[in-house]
């Protein structure tokens, strides 16, 4: 009767732990705070910071100092674009349509569309890259 018992308490605490182990991780994987700089302080001309990297999107922090320019290029999946910081010019498309960058504004763009990004003297943005699963 007592290893009954105990085999019972011992199956009652590992169920326990494994059902809050797996609590925490789904906490962990529902949500994550990221850090970002909103004011640009000294550093290369070009910075790329990675601040998440989940299974639908990709967050980066791009920051551009001494009017730096990030070319032209394409993205294959859908993509945004938002100042935190600083003032810029992004241009989009091939008729090379300008929208100001400063903060607090936010541009879509589709996949595969060519635009840049030029720093008026220097620009910070959030780029979300959407991924298909």
């Amino acid at each position: 009767m007592k290893r009954i018992l105990f085999l019972t308490v011992v199956l009652g605490v590992a169920l326990m732990i494994t059902f809050i182990g797996f609590n925490v991780n789904s906490q962990e994987r529902n949500m994550q705070k990221l850090n970002l700089q909103t004011k640009i302080g000294d550093g290369k001309d070009k910075e790329v910071t990675p601040l998440f990297d989940g299974d639908r999107r990709k967050i980066v922090q791009i920051t551009l100092r001494n009017k730096a320019i990030l070319d032209a290029h394409k993205a294959a999946e859908p993509i945004t674009i938002q100042c935190v910081a600083g003032k810029g010019l992004l241009i989009v498309g091939e008729e090379k349509e300008e929208v100001e960058l400063k903060v607090g504004v936010l541009v879509t763009i589709e996949p595969n569309v060519v635009h840049e990004i030029r720093a008026l003297s220097k620009v910070s943005v959030l780029l979300t890259k959407f991924k298909e699963k």
